[in-house]
């Protein structure tokens, strides 16, 4: 995808985790769960949304609970 291109999705997709932009009034809604529902917006009820998923987790990021607490690395860490 080139990054000025935009992916919509609806309203009731299942989703992956990322940020999702109402196109209507531009309220932002974040998802941290693989196959969560979209909802409807909150603001706005508008059902389309830009997405922008969340493609820089970290490989050695494997669970929840790693997200939350991420392993350490590198001598910055120590």
């Amino acid at each position: 995808m080139l990054l000025d291109e935009k992916k919509t999705v609806m309203a009731g997709s299942k989703v992956g985790p990322g940020k999702y932009v109402c196109i209507d009034c531009g309220s932002e809604i974040g998802l941290d769960a693989v196959e969560q529902d979209l909802r409807k917006c909150p603001q706005c009820a508008c059902e389309e949304y830009q997405c922008m998923p969340m493609t820089h987790v970290r490989p050695d990021v494997k669970t929840p609970a790693d997200a939350v607490n991420p392993p350490k690395r590198g001598k910055s860490n120590q």
